[in-house]
């Protein structure tokens, strides 16, 4: 299965086998792949002018042919970041262009993700120094700029206990803080994608 975010709805890719975990759910729209990027094209022109539904799913017997397909026509771009904790089990999060967000950034040429999301990490933020653990996730979505391009973000588990917090206003960062994770699920304001992947991650009491 693949999920892709498209102007904050997901575009869910899945095996025929798969589509009945799909079916009893409501206001979703389910329709088999014709195996023809043109009729994928259709449906991303859709979420992206807004639609009723709250997710679309294309099932087929070759899912990962449809993510191939989905390539042709979003340019995959990699992106590492990281999911923060402290001591005191709180999550280190930023605030960007009308979002609370986690740290992340693009990988530069040859660079290694969990590398990459280090650097980000401190870069985006002020920390000195991070822990990088193992890998936490990964998100996807669509946007535009210029050309069509699919962010293919790898989150990695890390730690820190840094007090004091730059955020990066270069990069419109305007605020960096830590925050226990459940009142930033319930109480913040953030991308679809980024509630999704913390909502499905065991993270600290």
């Amino acid at each position: 299965m693949y999920k892709i975010y498209i102007n904050e709805k997901p575009l869910i890719l899945i095996s025929t086998k798969e589509i009945n975990n799909f079916n009893k759910k409501p206001n979703v729209l389910i329709s088999r792949y014709a195996g023809k990027p043109k009729f994928l094209l259709n449906y991303i022109d859709m979420m992206e002018k807004g639609m009723k539904f709250d997710e679309v799913v294309l099932y087929s017997d070759d899912a990962k042919q449809m993510y191939s397909d989905l390539k042709a026509i979003a340019t995959p771009v990699k992106a590492a970041g990281g999911i923060v904790f402290n001591d005191n089990n709180e999550i280190l999060v930023i605030f960007r262009k009308g979002f609370w967000d986690l740290a992340k950034g693009h990988l530069h040429k040859n660079e290694a993700k969990k590398a990459a999301a280090a650097r980000e990490v401190m870069e985006e933020t002020g920390l000195k120094n991070v822990e990088v653990l193992e890998k936490a996730g990964k998100t996807r979505h669509v946007f535009k700029n210029k050309t069509r391009q699919m962010k293919i973000s790898h989150w990695y588990y890390m730690k820190a206990n840094q007090t004091e917090l730059i955020p990066q206003t270069e990069e419109d960062i305007l605020e960096a803080k830590w925050v226990k994770p459940d009142l930033f699920l319930e109480k913040y304001s953030m991308y679809a994608s980024i509630k999704d992947l913390l909502q499905n991650l065991e993270l600290a009491d």
